[in-house]
């Protein structure tokens, strides 16, 4: 199986990524991480049912997939590789789709969006508690 997993968290033009050890229960770890995730991410009115994507037992398999999707109030990718080299050269491909995203005005509900739902100490917090971070 694989030895790493880079989790990056987008909300809006927003992207956070870490790069974090894979454990071998990492399907459990991964559906728990996302649905704390997603109700961090989400407004707090939000009723909306939890949808795991990818990680959603009907699609995971046996978790031998090298990318998981979870398109929710932003979205989840969580990518998985022998090599943390590897997935350290595919997250800078987002970081360029971050920069070149945020470029140019943007309106003053999405920073505040950003800020309250999407502040990289509160995602890596809930990172930490499911991941070993690299």
């Amino acid at each position: 199986m694989f030895n790493y997993v880079l989790i990056i968290s987008q909300y809006y033009y927003s992207r956070h990524f870490f790069i974090v050890k894979r454990p071998s229960d990492f399907l459990d770890k991964a559906r728990e991480f996302a649905k704390e995730l997603m109700t961090y991410k989400r407004e707090e009115t939000s009723t909306r049912e939890m949808y795991l994507g990818d990680l959603d037992p009907k699609y995971s398999g046996d978790g031998s997939r090298t990318r998981f999707n979870i398109n929710d109030s932003g979205d989840i990718y969580l990518l998985q590789s022998d090599y943390a080299n590897k997935l350290m050269w595919e997250s800078w491909s987002y970081k360029e789709d971050s920069r070149r995203e945020s470029r140019g005005f943007q309106k003053k509900e999405v920073t505040q969006s950003i800020d309250k739902h999407h502040n990289y100490d509160n995602v890596a917090d809930i990172v930490k508690k499911y991941f070993e971070i690299s």
